[in-house]
């Protein structure tokens, strides 16, 4: 056997080690993410066969409509995003498809989906396929805590689990950088990481001037506290300001696209997606952006919901003006930012609350 044969062999078998471990690793993932159920199965108590109901279908539907509303408010505003950019940049935009262009998000949707998925050679397929279908899980998860004055339920520390579901939106991002194989996408999901880390700690602060004002860690308990008209951003100009650069980066938008860095990294961590896995990767990065949107109203502007509404579309305007007006930053600044203004300054806001609520 030749040399070149001997090699081959080797990558045969190292591609042969790859998938089997990417095959086990996903299915320890599913048995970890279905153990709770196991656990809440075991413990169930029977019902009376005569009033067990297999499906309650009014519930599934009402549970479902919400995450429909989601996906169609991605989509338009997508369409939005694109009119506000065409008259920024004094140009038409989408006005072919429909009146005014009203259904070019379905006619973009309908293109991606029957394009075709390509799945790379040296990708881990297990994790490059699951990788969408977490980012999309994880953006909808978060709105679970929309600010309803009525609901079924209610998160007591909805503070706390906004939290934890921004910090584990990185994971998605980290496993298609890392599934598909490819420098660029590796150097985009180690920059999501970095960036997503450093941000969270002044956003931690943040929580807790407005947790401190308020004393509640309910969303709906927030905006209720503000229906009097004494917003949270009168006193609280200076956190709501770097609430916003936290958010920009943490929803990956302009000026701190470093995760998409087109100029540099081709089209970032999602480089190697076609089809629908793209599609799937868009509507949630944009879910995120309105997710985030409709918080920033409900910590600043609450009261009731046409004001937490109107102001939700003006912190969405916000991230599109924002992408049209300012450049690209360089990496390091960014985390220069971070690190040594707005830690520095949520530090000083945070005692600053302190003392003027003791008082």
């Amino acid at each position: 056997m030749n040399h070149s044969a001997k090699a081959s062999l080797n990558m045969s078998n190292v591609e042969c080690l790859f998938k089997v471990f990417s095959k086990g690793g996903v299915i320890f993932g599913t048995y970890i993410l279905l153990s709770p159920y196991q656990v809440l199965a075991d413990s169930f108590t029977p019902l009376d066969p005569a009033k067990v109901v297999l499906v309650d279908w009014v519930a599934v539907i009402v549970s479902i409509i919400p995450f429909v509303g989601v996906l169609l408010a991605v989509g338009f505003y997508t369409l939005l995003e694109r009119k506000i950019l065409a008259i920024i940049m004094i140009r038409k935009g989408p006005s072919k498809v429909s009146y005014m262009g009203i259904l070019q998000p379905f006619s973009d949707a309908g293109k991606l989906l029957c394009k075709e998925f390509i799945v790379p050679t040296r990708a881990n397929v297990g994790p490059f396929i699951l990788a969408p279908a977490l980012m999309l899980a994880i953006s909808l998860l978060g709105w679970l805590l929309y600010p309803y004055k009525s609901a079924e339920v209610f998160y007591v520390f909805g503070v706390i689990l906004f939290m934890v579901i921004t910090s584990v939106s990185v994971y998605g991002v980290m496993m298609s950088g890392w599934a598909s194989n490819s420098k660029y996408s590796l150097l985009g999901a180690v920059r999501a990481m970095a960036q997503s880390i450093s941000y969270e700690i002044p956003m931690g602060f943040i929580f807790f001037c407005v947790v401190l004002c308020s004393g509640m860690f309910m969303f709906q308990e927030i905006s209720v506290f503000q229906q009097s008209l004494f917003f949270f951003f009168l006193p609280l100009c200076v956190v709501m300001l770097v609430w916003m650069l936290c958010m920009l980066a943490e929803t990956n938008r302009a000026p701190f696209d470093f995760v998409e860095g087109e100029s540099e990294l081709v089209s970032g961590y999602n480089v190697e997606y076609s089809g629908g896995g793209f599609a799937v990767m868009f509507i949630a990065e944009y879910s995120s952006i309105l997710l985030s949107s409709v918080m920033s109203a409900a910590m600043f502007f609450g009261g009731n919901e046409a004001l937490v509404g109107f102001f939700m579309m003006v912190f969405a305007i916000f991230f599109v003006v924002v992408r049209a007006s300012l450049p690209r930053l360089r990496y390091d600044k960014l985390m220069n930012l971070c690190w040594t203004v707005l830690l520095c300054v949520m530090l000083t806001a945070s005692v600053c609350v302190v003392v003027l609520v003791g008082v």
